[in-house]
C-alpha cells in the first residue's frame, strides 16, 4: 500500500503540472477497486481483489502520457511483485471522425527485478453517436522477461443506452508470439496462443461508476502447467465487479 500512496501523490502532482502546460487537452485521473484485476483474460492479481490508480497527462494536444498502477497481490504471474506500473506515452492523430494512436508501453513490476517488459502499441477508434469501436494491437519484441515475443490484437465495442446512465461494452482478443523455450513465456501465454473475450455493463452517477464484467479465455485447464512458477490457475471464466471514482 505504501507504493500506491507514493504513486498517488506523484500522479496528482503530475496532473497539476500537465494541466498547466496543455489546457487544450484536460488531464484526468481515477481510483478503482476491483474484485480481480484481469488483463487479456488473465488475472494479474492472483484472483484477488486489487486497488488501482489511472491518469492521463496531456503534453500537447496530440501527445499524452498514460499512467496506471495496480496492486498485484504477490501474483505468481509476475514473480510475486507488489505493484504493477504502466507508463505509456501515445500520439493520437484525429481526422475525419477517426482517432489513430501509436505509442510505447512500459510494464514495470515493483518488488521483483527482471520482470519488466516493453510493448509497441497502436489502435484505431471510431465514434458514432453513443457507440465507439476500437481495433488495437500491442507487440512486445523478444525479451527475457517474457521468454520470447508477444503479439496481442483486439477489437472492442461500447455503447451507452440513450436516456440512461448505463454503458454496455464487450471485446475479443487474440494473443500469439514466439518462445525461447523459457518458462517465463507462460506469463503472457500460458498454454500457448489463445483467445480472450469479455462483456460488461457500467452504471455512472456523478463521479462514481460501478460495473460488472464477465471475462473468459480459450485456455483449457489441462493446458496450463501447474508446476510453472510463472503462472497460476486464474486463466478461465470469471465474473468481476468494480467501483471507480473520478475526481
Amino acid at each position: 500500500m505504501r507504493y500506491i500512496c507514493c504513486l498517488a501523490a506523484a500522479l496528482c502532482g503530475g496532473l497539476i503540472t500537465a494541466d498547466a502546460r496543455a489546457q487544450s487537452a484536460p488531464a484526468s485521473a481515477s481510483i478503482e477497486f476491483e474484485t480481480d484485476h484481469r488483463e487479456r483474460g488473465l488475472s494479474w492479481s492472483d484472483g484477488k481483489a486489487a486497488f488501482g490508480l489511472e491518469a492521463s497527462l496531456p503534453v500537447t494536444y496530440d501527445l499524452a502520457l498514460d499512467l496506471d498502477a495496480v496492486t498485484l497481490r504477490d501474483s505468481a504471474r509476475h514473480g510475486g511483485a507488489d505493484v504493477g506500473l504502466t507508463i505509456a506515452p501515445r500520439y493520437t492523430l484525429r481526422t475525419g471522425g477517426w482517432d489513430m494512436s501509436a505509442g510505447v508501453r512500459g510494464n514495470v513490476f515493483i518488488g521483483r527485478s527482471g520482470t519488466s517488459y516493453v510493448e509497441l502499441t497502436g489502435d484505431v477508434a471510431r465514434t458514432l453517436g453513443p457507440a465507439q469501436f476500437v481495433v488495437g494491437a500491442a507487440f512486445a519484441p523478444a525479451q527475457d522477461a517474457i521468454g520470447g515475443s508477444n503479439l496481442y490484437i483486439d477489437a472492442q465495442l461500447s455503447a451507452s443506452l440513450p436516456g440512461t446512465p448505463v454503458t454496455l461494452y464487450g471485446g475479443i482478443g487474440h494473443t500469439s508470439g514466439s518462445s525461447r523455450n523459457d518458462p517465463r513465456v507462460a506469463r503472457l501465454r500460458p498454454g500457448g496462443d489463445y483467445l480472450d473475450h469479455h462483456l460488461g455493463a457500467e452504471y455512472t452517477a456523478a463521479n462514481l461508476a460501478a460495473g460488472v464484467r464477465y471475462s473468459g479465455t480459450s485456455i483449457g485447464a489441462d493446458e496450463v502447467d501447474s508446476l510453472s512458477p510463472w503462472t497460476d490457475r486464474h486463466t478461465g471464466s470469471r465474473v468481476m465487479a468494480y467501483l471507480r471514482f473520478t475526481p
